[in-house]
């Protein structure tokens, strides 16, 4: 009984990268829905607050907007506050430009969408929501538009939690806006540590951040950033902008995506890299992967929609893909429980020679005792 524990236990805590396949039309389908004009408006939106940088109004403003805009799609929303210590120098142009900030109170705002057969697993999906002009002092910054960096991440996950509010995926995705970003990756360190702390089993964070931009010699050109250990989940993501988008992954050496022993230090997938979380940053084509500085010019004139449309949908089918679309559930029969007679139905099921996908739990390709496996842990249930 003991080993049988726990070789179950083994088998249930596992979790392996999709295999590439044939395009899903399930996904094709989802992807489809996403909407230039829907990200063009939340980016108008996000430039009308003038700044988004952490401690003022605006950027007070732009998180409860955010907030409702979820709560109107059907989403619990957490505000999950944290604490900026901060005193940061750059230097621009020759000029020093010092930003200190100390006990100001900051947020992420979260939403969870809960998965259907694997709620306790965790794929994060965010960008920060916080602007800055770099070329300007600190007490100059009711101008930072952030138009790219990152209002067009911005608008990628709104549309994203939009297109998939009320489809059912086999894990929990929580869609993460998170603040204070610019001075140091603050608001997603604070998430990161708790859910280190907490023992969250996270499979992977995907980070959009500045999509809007496009590279003047490759014109449909997006970069992937992750460390060395996590290369096959990056070409998971390259391979979903293959399949579903028009938009190409490259790290401008020959391969799809950036690899390094330690990752950017750029952006909010850092904080879970550095954790020991599986995590992609997601940017506009930067053939050096330092993002560039964000400057009071970065207006909504400089958002190319095209670009961040196509990186979206890359976004979101990869998504679908490591949270399992369509979601399966051992709940076969559909009445709330996943009881004896679900295990009825599993038991015609088991093992026969034309696979119904609907009990092949594991995704394998067959239904055998892996299902049975995943249809134990959760029955009763």
């Amino acid at each position: 009984m003991w080993f049988l524990r726990w070789f179950c236990a083994g088998m249930l805590a596992g979790w392996t990268l999709p295999v590439h396949a044939a395009v899903n039309s399930d996904i094709s389908a989802l992807v489809q829905q996403i909407s230039t004009d829907s990200m063009d408006v939340s980016v108008r939106r996000l430039v009308a607050f003038q700044t988004r940088f952490m401690g003022s109004d605006s950027n007070a403003a732009a998180s409860i907007w955010l907030g409702q805009k979820l709560s109107k799609m059907g989403y619990p929303v957490q505000f999950d506050t944290f604490q900026v210590n901060v005193n940061r120098t750059f230097r621009v142009n020759g000029v020093n430009r010092n930003f200190t900030l100390a006990k100001l109170p900051q947020w992420n705002v979260l939403a969870v969408k809960r998965g259907v057969l694997y709620p306790n697993r965790v794929v994060v999906i965010g960008g920060h929501y916080d602007s800055i002009s770099i070329d300007r002092a600190q007490t100059a910054q009711d101008v930072a538009p952030g138009a790219d960096d990152n209002a067009s991440g911005v608008a990628a996950l709104l549309e994203i939690a939009r297109v998939i509010r009320q489809v059912n995926l086999d894990v929990t995705v929580v869609i993460a806006f998170w603040g204070a970003e610019e001075l140091g990756l603050i608001g997603s360190e604070h998430y990161a540590a708790a859910a280190r702390a907490r023992g969250d089993d996270i499979v992977v964070m995907l980070q959009i951040d500045a999509i809007g931009t496009q590279a003047s010699s490759l014109a449909n050109a997006f970069t992937i950033d992750t460390t060395s250990p996590y290369l096959s989940h990056g070409e998971v993501l390259a391979q979903a902008a293959s399949d579903y988008s028009d938009v190409r992954a490259f790290n401008g050496v020959g391969g799809r995506v950036f690899v390094s022993s330690r990752g950017c230090q750029c952006s909010d997938h850092q904080s879970f890299l550095n954790y020991g979380y599986p995590a992609l940053g997601i940017f506009q084509y930067i053939s050096n992967p330092a993002l560039h500085l964000n400057m009071s010019f970065d207006t909504l004139d400089h958002v190319d929609f095209r670009l961040v449309t196509g990186i979206t949908k890359a976004s979101l089918a990869a998504l679908l893909q490591f949270g399992g679309y369509p979601g399966r559930s051992a709940d076969f029969d559909s009445d709330g429980r996943v009881a004896f007679a679900d295990f009825l139905l599993f038991a015609q099921a088991y093992q026969a020679p034309i696979v119904e996908t609907r009990f092949d739990l594991d995704r394998d390709g067959s239904v055998a005792f892996g299902d049975f496996l995943v249809f134990a842990s959760v029955f009763g249930k």
